[in-house]
């Protein structure tokens, strides 16, 4: 545990001396603030049902993308960084556990990318005052939406370090993760699409549903309704990719 602490205040603070993260946090939200008064205007001029606007924000096209992209940015370096310049040789010397290694480093990208979104909550805090909407927006779906987002990124997170532990080029390791990124949130419905008498295949439905987290955080999570089945699947995805990680790390000690 004291190795995975050690390693998680390192890495952390090497994003938060890293430009390219607060590069990241400068783009989205002056993309997303530009997207964000776009839509409080339409609910202002439309007169729309304000309890509706924090779970539209949801759907913008900003937060597609920080979800497909920024993952595997975050995470290229965890490992393909040390294996390029040579310090992982250093690592797996150290009297540390790989698990708490990669624990770690997984922790440190988790809670970065959840200081990135931060501020988006206080936007939707500032839109509740005049000159804006005058009325305070309900968070009951904020909260939801927000564990249903930082879930599935922790296990984009997950794969990303999984990812940059197979190889030293940082590019590969980003374009791998963000692939398997853009797969799990359009390759379930496509393929749903294209399957002939889906209703009658039971298992093939279930097993596209709960592989489909798009759909599921628009049905749920954005709704402000928590389904514990996506939760264990998140869950169980960062455990699974971790330990992914953990034996790709392992077979380099033991090569």
């Amino acid at each position: 545990m004291n190795g995975a602490w050690v390693t998680f205040k390192k890495e952390l603070l090497s994003y938060l001396v890293s430009p390219v993260g607060w590069v990241i946090a400068v783009v989205f939200y002056l993309w997303r603030g530009y997207e964000m008064a776009q839509e409080a205007e339409r609910f202002a001029v439309r007169r729309l049902d304000l309890d509706l606007f924090s779970t539209s924000s949801y759907g913008l096209p900003s937060t597609f993308l920080m979800v497909l992209l920024v993952p595997g940015v975050l995470t290229m370096r965890c490992f393909a960084e040390e294996r390029r310049t040579g310090s992982i040789e250093t690592l797996m010397t150290a009297p540390v556990r790989d698990g708490a290694v990669v624990v770690g480093k997984w922790g440190a990208a988790a809670v970065f990318f959840s200081l990135l979104w931060l501020p988006s909550i206080v936007v939707l805090w500032v839109l509740g005052f005049e000159p804006f909407f005058g009325v305070g927006l309900s968070f009951g779906p904020v909260i939801a939406a927000y564990l249903g987002m930082f879930l599935l990124s922790g296990m984009l997170l997950a794969f990303g370090c999984f990812a940059s532990s197979l190889t030293d080029n940082l590019l590969l390791a980003a374009l791998l993760a963000i692939l398997f990124d853009f797969a799990l949130l359009s390759l379930p419905r496509q393929i749903a699409a294209g399957v002939s008498d889906l209703e009658n295949r039971y298992y093939l439905r279930e097993i596209l549903q709960k592989f489909d987290v798009a759909q599921n955080f628009a049905d749920w999570f954005s709704r402000g309704l928590i389904d514990t089945s996506q939760v264990a699947f998140y869950v169980g995805g960062v455990v699974f990719f971790l330990f992914l990680t953990t034996v790709s790390l392992s077979s380099r000690r033991y090569a």
